[in-house]
């Protein structure tokens, strides 16, 4: 290809030829996950429940231009990945190819029996309102959960500065075609937990708390 780069943005570009200005959305692995319009709206999601609508225009078919700052797609990817923030569509379709998941972890792990225990021990007394969500992030069309579970209990995962690796008694939750679903991970493999959606509401009194 022939093309000669045009510098857009502080970028130096070779825009599609053909016209075709869609933008292209990856995680930060290069998997495929969406492609919007030039000119559309993406949400972005943070782990502190903000959501941020922002405005994209397409640099080329690598570069992006995110409410006022260009970034490399992948680039793009990875401080989401960092941050444990996810992005989709301002419209998205109804039944999207990707996903997302959140990993919820116990809070208190000293007063928390089941705390690292399987499933057949934690069943009886298991309870979402003693965790909390500690990361999210982007999941794509074909990735399993033991990818899940090995990416973050790796030496370079995620977020490993401010939560531990992923373990027994972690609650993985997957959200792909607006369908959720939560699940333990137990000594081996994974437990649906249906009640994880159900038991979770207002934090419970401690005992001697004022009523």
């Amino acid at each position: 290809m022939n093309q000669e780069p045009v510098l857009i943005k502080g970028v130096v570009a070779f825009p599609n030829p053909n016209g075709n200005r869609e933008i292209r959305f990856i995680d930060a692995f290069y998997h495929d996950l969406f492609k919007i319009p030039d000119h559309s709206n993406i949400v972005i999601s943070y782990l502190d429940g903000c959501k941020r609508c922002v405005p994209c225009e397409y640099i080329d078919d690598t570069h992006v231009d995110i409410d006022g700052t260009a970034f490399h797609i992948c680039q793009f990817a990875e401080l989401m990945m960092r941050n444990g923030a996810t992005y989709e569509p301002e419209h998205p379709p109804a039944e999207p190819a990707y996903g997302t998941y959140e990993i919820y972890q116990i809070k208190d792990v000293g007063r928390v029996d089941y705390c690292f225990m399987g499933y057949e021990r934690a069943r009886k007394q298991f309870d979402s309102n003693d965790y909390r969500r500690e990361y999210a992030y982007m999941l794509p069309k074909d990735m399993t959960l033991e990818e899940v579970f090995s990416r973050h209990n790796a030496d370079t995962r995620p977020f490993s500065m401010r939560m531990r690796s992923m373990s027994v008694s972690d609650v993985l939750v997957v959200n792909r075609g607006g369908k959720k679903a939560a699940y333990y991970v137990d000594s081996f493999g994974f437990q649906e937990v249906k009640q994880f959606f159900k038991q979770k509401g207002p934090k419970k009194k401690e005992r001697g708390e004022a009523r």
